[in-house]
């Protein structure tokens, strides 16, 4: 297996863990819970997978595969927004006193990352449209 198979798989991983951990989020907050540990630590292993999707991604920019991708910026600008966007969501909705508030603003990013992951895939495997 290549590393660019090894890359697209990570990135269908990491885009439906994603969109578990809104579903997971959406469903605490419809019965009231906050978010617990087990779910904070699910999206560290999410966090987790981005980084070595991103690792790999750089790996194979320096190896020069790029030329493959038919918008290359837009691949990279949508990696380095997905990386971000949890450890941003969490420093910004972390000190909400209301853990519904939090939740549902969590399952709500979560469901934004998994819309940039899903560009970030289409980017990649489609060439854009002629004019």
């Amino acid at each position: 297996m290549s590393l660019v198979e090894i890359h697209a798989r990570l990135a269908d991983t990491s885009t439906l863990f994603v969109a578990i951990l809104g579903l997971w989020a959406l469903f605490l907050r419809l019965r009231s819970r906050p978010l617990d540990a087990s779910w904070y630590g699910a999206a560290v292993v999410a966090e987790l997978l981005l980084l070595v999707q991103t690792g790999l991604g750089a790996l194979l920019y320096w190896q020069g595969l790029d030329v493959a991708l038919q918008r290359p910026f837009m691949h990279i600008l949508y990696g380095v927004v997905a990386l971000i966007t949890l450890p941003a969501a969490y420093t910004y909705f972390g000190n909400l006193e209301d853990e519904r508030v939090k939740s549902l603003s969590m399952a709500l990013v979560c469901f934004f990352l998994w819309g940039i992951l899903l560009r970030a895939t289409y980017v990649a495997r489609f060439p854009p449209p002629a004019f």
